[in-house]
This record gives structure tokens, sequence and C-alpha cells, in this order.
């Protein structure tokens, strides 16, 4: 996977982390989530070489890059990451 700390393009954004941020993806799926301070999550747009498409759950998918000591096979596909995102949206 290949992209930016998301942290990073926050504060390049808005000059500081937001408060939170409404997600919005493509299939329709709405979020306002905060705790976008740690520098663990990472906007993920290409994989292995290739730009991200809705089928490989792009345009953009924000990914931790380091799950810690979970288990990969209980992540039941990483529900905890968020894909297909269409916008989003600084709350302030």
């Amino acid at each position: 996977m290949r992209g930016i700390e998301f942290r990073r393009f926050l504060v390049e954004q808005f000059g500081e982390v937001p408060p939170a941020l409404h997600f919005t993806t493509w299939d329709d799926y709405n979020v306002t989530l905060s705790g976008w301070e740690d520098p663990n999550w990472l906007m993920v747009v290409e994989e292995d070489g290739e730009p991200l498409t809705l089928r490989s759950r792009g345009p953009l998918r924000l990914v931790e890059r380091d799950i810690g000591t979970r288990d990969i096979a209980k992540l039941r596909e990483f529900n905890d990451w968020i894909w297909m995102i269409r916008s989003i949206e600084a709350q302030w």
C-alpha cells in the first residue's frame, strides 16, 4: 500500500487536525469520527503499484500502519478501516 500519513495530510490542509471528520463513502455510509491525532493512520491511494478503484475499496482508504498485537485472522476484513471514501469534511 502507498499513501500519506493521514494526520500530516490534515495538518497540511487545515493547519491542524480538526476535532472531528465526517466521512461519506461511495456506498452511502456516513460517519463522524474524532481522534485523528494518531499518526498510525495512513491514507492509501495505491496498492501493488495501481491506483485504488471501487473494486479495490478505493479511491481512498484509511488503514492502520501498525495493528499491534491483534490477530490478522480475526480482524474480519479490517472493519476498523474506512474505505471507498467519497468525501471528508472537517467538523469544527
